[in-house]
């Protein structure tokens, strides 16, 4: 199951850790029969609060480094993540060098994903291409 906090980065640090990250942790808390995602965008800087939080994987958008979030939260927890979805509208040599980088980046212990959701005008031939990518190169990541 995931949690999506899709407005997380309109908050000020301060005010997300008061108004938003106890409610995701009591969601979480409370939910114990299936995994959890937590994806909080634009929340960069409650990172690794976001890694304490007892759910089995960090969602990222694609604006959060994912080398640096990775040194915040520690090896154990997954990530998923993060493309920029409007990496959909450029031309396909682009979209599949971004998308091996990603892969490479993030290495084992990913879920493969965009950085948000899929716009309404994009073409379904680049996601069909995103998914080719993935499926083609992601035996090599799999723990």
């Amino acid at each position: 199951m995931q949690i999506f906090d899709s407005w997380a980065g309109i908050l000020s640090p301060e005010a997300y850790r008061v108004f938003s990250l106890p409610y995701i942790r009591q969601i979480c808390e409370a939910i114990t029969e299936v995994p959890l995602i937590v994806f909080a965008k634009g929340a960069f800087f409650a990172r690794q609060e976001l890694g304490q939080l007892p759910c089995a994987a960090l969602g990222l958008d694609w604006t959060m480094d994912i080398a640096e979030t990775r040194q915040l939260i520690g090896p154990d927890k997954v990530l998923q993540g993060n493309l920029d979805p409007c990496l959909l509208y450029a031309p396909d040599e682009v979209l599949r060098q971004e998308t091996l980088r990603m892969l490479q980046a993030f290495g084992p212990r990913h879920i493969v994903n965009l950085g948000h959701g899929v716009y309404p005008d994009i073409d379904p031939e680049k996601v069909k291409l995103f998914v080719e990518v993935v499926k083609a190169e992601s035996s090599q990541y799999v723990v």
